[in-house]
C-alpha cells in the first residue's frame, strides 16, 4: 500500500482543485488551509494503526478501508467545518471531502500484494483489490529497517516527483484543472 507519502503528497495535489480552493480558503502561517485538510484526509483511513497498537489486534484495511467509512467521514467532517466555517457550503464539502478519502482507497486498490480491501463491508465480506499493481507491496514482517524498503520508498518519491511535477508544470502554463 502507498505510505503516508504518497497519500499526503495526492491529498495536497487534490487540494490545489479549485473546488478545494474555493471551499477551504485562508492559510494557517504559510501552508494553505485547504493543503492541510486534503492531507488529514487523504491520510484518514491509515489512522487504524492506532487500535492496532492499543490492542494488538488487526485493524489495518479494516473498516476504516470501506466506502460506508468514507461517507461517514465526510458527512462528519463535512458538518464540523461547515459549524466552524459558516459561509461554507455542506454538499461542496461533503463532495471535496469524499474525494479525498476516496483517493486514499483508490491508491491502495492498486497495490500489490495482500487481500485487499472490504470496500463494500458491512454488505458484504467479499475483498477487493485490482488485477493491475501500480504500487508495490510493503513487507512489514521484514522490520521498518529492511533494505528491501528502498525499493517501496523509491518508487513512492518517483510518483510523488511525478505528480508534483505536472502540477508545477501545470502552474507555469496556466492550465487550470
Amino acid at each position: 500500500m502507498p505510505s503516508p507519502i504518497l497519500h499526503s503528497v495526492a491529498g495536497y495535489a487534490l487540494s490545489r482543485l479549485p473546488l478545494a480552493k474555493q471551499q477551504l480558503p485562508g492559510k494557517l502561517s504559510a501552508i494553505p488551509i485547504a493543503a492541510l485538510y486534503g492531507i488529514f484526509v487523504s491520510d484518514m483511513p491509515d489512522l487504524d494503526f492506532i487500535p492496532q497498537i492499543l490492542t494488538g489486534l488487526r485493524f489495518h484495511r479494516g473498516p476504516s478501508h470501506t466506502l460506508i467509512a468514507a461517507v461517514l467521514v465526510s458527512a462528519l467532517l463535512a458538518l464540523i467545518v461547515c459549524q466552524i466555517k459558516r459561509n461554507s457550503r455542506y454538499r461542496e464539502l461533503f463532495t471535496l471531502t469524499f474525494i479525498f478519502y476516496s483517493v486514499h482507497l483508490l491508491m491502495d486498490f492498486f497495490t500489490a500484494g495482500g487481500d485487499g480491501m472490504r470496500l463494500l463491508w458491512p454488505l458484504s465480506e467479499q475483498f477487493f483489490i485490482s488485477p493491475i499493481s501500480l504500487f508495490p507491496r510493503v513487507d512489514h514482517p521484514r522490520g521498518l529497517w529492511d533494505a528491501y524498503h528502498l525499493i517501496f520508498i523509491s518508487v513512492e518519491l518517483l510518483y510523488a516527483m511525478v505528480l508534483l511535477s505536472v502540477m508545477r508544470a501545470r502552474k507555469k502554463l496556466n492550465i487550470t484543472p
